[in-house]
């Protein structure tokens, strides 16, 4: 055994982390990460500290070390990336350049209250105003646009219209409101818009009444509470067939009149398409009633108030332009909504936003650097391992499901065109950013090219292969048009892989999470979907029922959990999806491990230092450690209120406690907390 390996194996599960005072079978949670918690306090600058967090920062930083060099990159469209970096990484305390930029492009589309000391409230009219600035900065702010895999045919791209997102974020309607709980968030909120309006406005030299523009926020941030009222909550959207409503674009008219949307979408895309949209061309309208009272909304609503409020959503969009003095107006309302105390550090943002605008330059200089392509062999080996161990449901929809099991696409470490140089240059071909740029001009560059290569979807078949995250992202995705698990290099890193680990640990960590994106497959949405990616019923409707009961089951368990130092419970319905993928997930992943030593006709041999503990409990405690994480109070209850996912503690013992092998492997008595009388099971 080579020194590397021993380091690795001995450093393999965090045992001074442990809190072994824990029973493991009433908090497994707290026995495998207590110490670590204890240890390891929350930075000033997250919201939330855990293992996830600490592999993005190790990721994050070789990424910084790349960006940053001198070194020569071929080919040359992946120095963009660095050039975009630097751009980012230049922007002074107060930006007053690129401020400027800002406001002047604003002025070039039309005329906004707030920038005016005279406004004619007839004009302009709402078409204008909302297609000239998805035009110019990419989104209409009061709905969204966006191209797709057609959902009931995943062979093409289809067009769809969806509600709006709120300023506070997705999900977070409760802070508008429920202002008896939430009563410092809006107020927060429209400090906020007031610290940055001021600055902008001073910043490209336009005068104003301060009196006035409070009265503007006010009634802007009165808007907006109206917008939220009409927003469809997430935990109502899990069913995909809701949201397929397929219209054609003359339908619109009647649902939404204010807008021309002939003339919106001709603005909006490329003369390339110009030909595919007229009243007969069509598009999936996913929540009608929202685009209805929408309608009805604006038919109430001053002029003024609808340009005050698109002015406000693109300047705050876009406000990462505006400078490091704009970073405290932030982070004061980031104090409100997640208890974070310093804003994340400049160079990480600007790493982030690299990453995310140009995904394939980054991807190249990650992976050129720091992934071997043995490693991708080992996962590919891993996942293959996994699916052949799935075990299903009887009669044709096991069939039905089984074949799409095995039709799965899985994407391991990297899109194919980021070792191909020639490939690279072509995708990048008509994208130019010079280092003469400012952060404002390359970020214009970047939006007007990825528009049109976005819209030119419409054109060519959907492509289920296409890698859209960049290759030092750490996480993992399953995407259901797709039938597609994607696992990007960034996340093949200790602690959820490395070949040198043993394979109990590998299927603990790696394992069970790709267990969890195959199983989103089938979770309460991924279901409805074929093998093909195709939004289509291939159950019978006694399986479908009994999946349904099976499923209700977890919803009733995690809505028993009660999130620490709250008020608040998990909401069992909004993260249904993922806890049916945490429990398939670890049910696979240790099937998959069990089938492993099975074929090998032998235990795996004990590990130095480890030897207190079983390969089975290894297998659960490398699971574990994987969440290993904490959070403020305000990041909780924001996560509880608008995320997916459950929290930490109830994705390692959710799972467990219905898992028998667990039970088994840490002797748990019947009926303590994780060997309880009654367990939930769907795969």
């Amino acid at each position: 055994m080579s020194k590397e390996e021993c380091r690795l194996i001995t450093n393999l599960l965090q045992l001074n982390s442990m809190n072994t005072t824990t029973d493991p079978c009433n908090d497994f949670f707290q026995y495998a990460c207590g110490r670590w918690i204890h240890e390891h306090p929350i930075p000033d600058d997250k919201s939330g500290f855990g293992t996830f967090v600490i592999t993005t920062n190790i990721v994050r930083n070789q990424m910084k070390a790349l960006l940053e060099s001198n070194e020569t990159v071929s080919p040359g469209c992946i120095g963009m990336s660095r050039i975009l970096y630097k751009a980012c990484m230049s922007v002074d305390e107060f930006n007053i350049i690129e401020t400027k930029q800002l406001i002047e492009t604003f002025r070039k589309i039309g005329k906004w209250p707030l920038l005016e000391t005279e406004w004619d409230n007839c004009t302009p009219n709402i078409t204008d105003m909302l297609a000239s600035v998805a035009q110019h900065f990419g989104d209409p702010i009061l709905f969204k646009v966006f191209i797709d895999a057609e959902s009931k045919n995943t062979t093409i791209h289809g067009l769809y219209v969806d509600q709006a997102n709120l300023g506070l974020g997705s999900g977070t309607q409760d802070y508008y409101l429920n202002l008896l709980k939430f009563p410092e968030h809006l107020k927060a909120y429209k400090e906020y818009q007031l610290d940055t309006l001021k600055l902008v406005l001073s910043g490209a030299n336009i005068s104003y009444d301060i009196f006035q523009l409070m009265t503007d926020i006010d009634d802007v941030t009165a808007f907006e509470i109206e917008i939220a009222k009409l927003i469809e909550p997430e935990a109502n959207r899990r069913n995909s067939s809701r949201l397929y409503n397929k219209r054609i674009i003359a339908d619109l008219y009647s649902l939404f009149p204010q807008v021309d949307w002939v003339n919106f979408l001709i603005r909006l895309t490329p003369t390339s398409i110009h030909d595919l949209i007229d009243n007969n061309t069509d598009i999936i309208v996913q929540e009608e009633k929202f685009m209805k009272n929408l309608s009805n909304l604006l038919n109430i609503t001053s002029k003024r108030i609808i340009a005050n409020y698109i002015f406000w959503r693109t300047i705050d969009v876009w406000s990462d332009i505006l400078g490091r003095t704009f970073d405290d107006f932030r982070l004061k309302l980031m104090r409100v909504m997640s208890g974070q105390q310093k804003m994340m550090p400049r160079w990480q943002r600007c790493v982030q936003r690299s990453e995310d605008l140009l995904a394939q330059a980054t991807s190249a200089l990650f992976v050129r650097k720091h992934f071997s392509s043995d490693i991708r062999k080992e996962v590919m080996k891993a996942f293959r391992d996994i699916v052949e161990e799935i075990d299903w449901m009887d009669s044709n929809t096991k069939k039905a499901a089984l074949q799409k099991a095995a039709a799965m696409i899985n994407k391991i470490g990297y899109h194919d065109i980021t070792m191909n140089d020639t490939a690279l240059t072509e995708y990048y071909k008509k994208l130019k950013i010079t280092p003469e740029d400012t952060y404002f001009q390359a970020l214009r560059k970047i939006a007007i090219w990825d528009a049109e290569r976005y819209f030119l979807r419409l054109k060519k078949p959907f492509d289920k292969y296409e890698f859209v995250q960049s290759a030092s992202t750490v996480n993992a995705f399953f995407t259901f048009k797709m039938n597609s698990l994607t696992l990007p290099a960034g996340f093949l890193t200790p602690p959820f892989f490395n070949r040198y680990y043993p394979k109990a640990a590998n299927y603990g960590a790696i394992g069970t999470v790709m267990g969890h994106e195959i199983t989103h497959g089938f979770d309460d949405n991924g279901s409805l979907y074929d093998m093909n990616g195709n939004l289509n019923n291939w159950w019978s409707k006694e399986s479908y029922k009994n999946f349904r009961n099976k499923a209700q089951c977890f919803v009733e368990q995690y809505e028993s959990y009660k999130v620490p130092n709250t008020d608040f419970k998990v909401n069992g319905k909004l993260t249904l999806g993922e806890n049916i993928a945490d429990n398939g997930g670890i049910k696979q992943s240790f099937r998959a491990y069990k089938k492993y030593i099975e074929q090998i006709g032998h235990p795996e041999p004990r590990l130095p230092g480890m030897s207190n503990f079983t390969h089975d409990q290894i297998f659960f405690l490398s699971f574990a450690q994987v969440w290993c994480s904490h959070q403020t109070k305000e990041a909780q209850i924001k996560q509880v209120l608008t995320n997916e996912h459950s929290p930490a503690k109830y994705r390692v013992n959710g799972p467990l406690s219905n898992l028998p092998e667990f039970s088994k492997a840490f002797n748990c008595p019947l009926g303590s907390l994780l060997n309880p009388q009654k367990r939930c099971s769907v795969w």
